[in-house]
């Protein structure tokens, strides 16, 4: 602290020496809570507790029409987000205050004019992050579009390209409006909010309305859209959300990281079941149907019309339940941008190998991956290289496996293959080493070419665990002992040659 305050009465000491009385004062002053903010700023970076001593309210942004992830119903805040941040923030001394903030860019503004000091389920960007800092990623989000049914897409999904040449609603803002912007011949539609772009659907005032998965089913349940189909974006990958934090609170980022670090799986899965374990149910609504029985003018017809229509949507809602269902089962057991398994289900698959290896006897081999050197990548070209990235590291490891093995994403460029027949210390470096090799080569990306490598731990069944966790953390170690060694290798667990 002392030499702080040295260091700036060196830089003021020519201005009090030429300056009137009082700017000599105003300097000193200035000069000492500079000083002062910049300790203080240092201490509770690395201490937020000491931070929250200070700051025992926090203003949550409620944006509107954002249910099933948070809203005020009867002056009470619910949804998936007040879950999950009453469990991030259960170890800290503040209190939570719930302030509605307007429509979603209207509440980037308000964190950005700190009239609140949190926003739940922000996508990141580079201009968002010059007036908000971010935690780590809590949850992910799926997207989706609805269209009326004589609009062309497959039963339950669509591709991004088919919204080319089409009217397409969205919420300003949000962070797919870039991508949409690029599709050729697309007229975007700004709304303030989902029920806007829903009245453009009935009104035929766009051909179809971009929003977040669970947001559309939450109020397509509520207000049924007849004569339209639900599809996922299913080429586009589900948006990373974070907590968006006022610029100026960096210590209640620290802090909000380590109640993210602190739920567990199962936790986050039981609130994501609570607020969106959806089925989709659409249909004709009583309304409807007496408008059909005055223009019909008999009450007989009204009868047999409305089994006719109803036996009829009632079947192709069926199939599109289906679909949209299949589809969502994916999004749960899928990572998002690869396509490859998540983790949820490598632990899945991880405990069928080993109960079936339990019955055989026989050995099988589980690697860890980690790409060396996709840090820099991210940091020199973007996050959209990086993304790129992984996808052609993705497929390049599916295409050097057998269909029986399977490779999941453990997370960022973390990787986790099964061999479950590699039943052999041999067989199982083979592989490891095929991908070393094939992993390393240039990748192109948007007319780069990138370099990357990557660390493989390997661990056996039952030689280096019984369990998937065992397993899972002696592939870990070894994987760390190949990146001490030098990166781009191989380290068998309890190798340490």
């Amino acid at each position: 602290m002392r030499q702080t305050h040295r260091q700036y009465w060196t830089k003021i000491r020519p201005l009090v020496r030429e300056e009137s009385t009082l700017n000599r004062v105003l300097a000193i002053v200035s000069a000492f809570f500079a000083a002062f903010s910049v300790t203080l700023s240092s201490s509770y970076a690395s201490q937020p507790e000491r931070w929250l001593e200070d700051y025992k309210e926090i203003r949550v942004g409620v944006p509107d029409q954002l249910a099933p992830l948070v809203s005020v119903e009867n002056g009470k805040a619910e949804g998936l987000d007040v879950d999950l941040l009453k469990k991030f923030t259960r170890n800290l001394p503040v209190e939570i205050v719930w302030k509605p903030c307007g429509a979603w860019q209207q509440c980037l503004n308000a964190i950005k004019n700190k009239e609140i000091d949190v926003l739940t389920s922000v996508s990141y960007s580079v201009e968002r992050n010059q007036f908000m800092d971010f935690t780590q990623s809590y949850w992910s989000m799926p997207w989706a579009a609805i269209s009326p049914v004589n609009q062309q897409a497959n039963e339950g999904s669509i591709g991004l390209n088919q919204l080319s040449d089409s009217k397409v609603g969205v919420v300003e803002g949000y962070s797919i409006e870039s991508q949409l912007s690029q599709l050729r011949g697309i007229q975007l539609i700004q709304v303030d909010g989902i029920r806007e772009g829903l009245n453009l659907i009935r009104n035929s005032g766009v051909d179809y309305y971009v929003d977040s998965l669970p947001m559309l089913v939450y109020e397509l349940q509520r207000r049924p859209l007849p004569g339209t189909k639900l599809s996922v974006i299913d080429d586009t990958q589900g948006e990373e959300l974070y907590l968006g934090v006022r610029e100026d609170w960096k210590p209640l980022v620290m802090a909000l990281n380590g109640g993210i670090d602190s739920v567990t799986e199962s936790e986050k899965s039981q609130l994501k079941q609570k607020w969106y374990g959806f089925e989709l149910e659409q249909g004709w609504s009583n309304e409807e149907l007496l408008d059909i029985a005055m223009k019909v003018g008999s009450v007989v017809l009204l009868i047999i019309v409305s089994f006719a229509v109803w036996n009829s949507r009632l079947r192709k809602e069926i199939k599109l339940r289906k679909a949209a269902e299949r589809q969502i089962r994916h999004i749960a057991t899928h990572d998002e941008l690869t396509g490859l398994p998540n983790r949820n289900l490598m632990q899945d698959r991880l405990e069928q190998t080993l109960s079936q290896n339990e019955r055989t006897g026989k050995p099988f081999a589980v690697l860890f991956l980690d790409l060396d050197g996709f840090k820099k990548i991210n940091d020199d070209f973007g996050h959209s290289y990086g993304d790129e990235l992984l996808v052609q590291a993705a497929h390049r490891m599916s295409s050097l496996l057998r269909r029986s093995d399977t490779v999941c994403r453990h997370g960022g460029d973390e990787f986790v293959v099964i061999l479950p027949t590699a039943n052999n210390v041999g067989s199982a470096l083979a592989v490891s080493r095929k991908l070393v090799v094939q992993l390393a080569k240039p990748y192109k990306v948007k007319k780069k070419s990138l370099d990357i490598s990557v660390s493989i731990g390997v661990s056996l069944y039952p030689q280096h665990g019984v369990t998937s966790d065992d397993l899972l953390r002696s592939a870990d170690k070894a994987m760390y002992r190949a990146k001490a060694a030098g990166k781009n290798d191989v380290r068998l667990a309890g190798d340490d040659g």
